[in-house]
């Protein structure tokens, strides 16, 4: 019976103790729930420490600088421009030796002879200075480099109104 006596008191001890245990747990979980509830409601007001707190365009992609287009290349220059109403012996000296030139460089070159004038108001008033340019000056300037040695199909005139010039003028080049 002592045995009995001695099993009960330890019978009973120990499962006093487990259930003091028990209950410690279960006040420990609680106690640790409601601290990191109430921690990560305190912490959801504040901003994170991450690499944006001390340099904000981390972690984005860098903006590419696109450099512009390098400006095409210059116009080609006319091999002679004679402005309208120029006289005839000031130019077709000059004209003469140009056209001999071109013509022992590259004998089947083509001489294209361009009267431009500037925009006017309307489309008729355009028609009107190009008929004007190309029966005064046009045809001469065409007529001087046939006369120096070019062939008629080496000629080739246009006629057009170019917002790039300032008066009317003849420019020919060569192709």
């Amino acid at each position: 019976m002592s045995r009995s006596r001695h099993s009960e008191p330890l019978l009973s001890s120990s499962v006093s103790r487990t259930g003091t245990a028990v209950r410690d747990a279960a006040r420990r979980r609680i106690f640790l729930r409601s601290g990191l509830a109430g921690l990560s409601v305190a912490l959801a007001g504040c901003a994170l420490i991450d690499q944006r707190t001390f340099n904000p365009r981390a972690s984005r992609p860098p903006k590419v600088y696109i450099p512009p287009p390098p400006p095409g290349p210059p116009p080609v220059p006319p091999l002679i421009e004679v402005v309208a109403g120029t006289p005839p012996a000031r130019w077709e000296k000059p004209l003469e030796v140009v056209v001999r030139q071109a013509l022992v460089r590259k004998p089947n070159i083509l001489f294209q002879v361009r009267a431009l004038v500037p925009p006017g108001p309307d489309a008729a008033a355009d028609q009107q200075a190009l008929i004007r340019l190309v029966g005064a000056d046009g045809e001469a300037v065409a007529g001087a480099i046939i006369r120096a040695g070019a062939a008629p199909e080496q000629v080739e005139m246009t006629a057009m109104p170019d917002s790039a010039v300032a008066g009317p003028r003849i420019r020919v080049y060569v192709k």
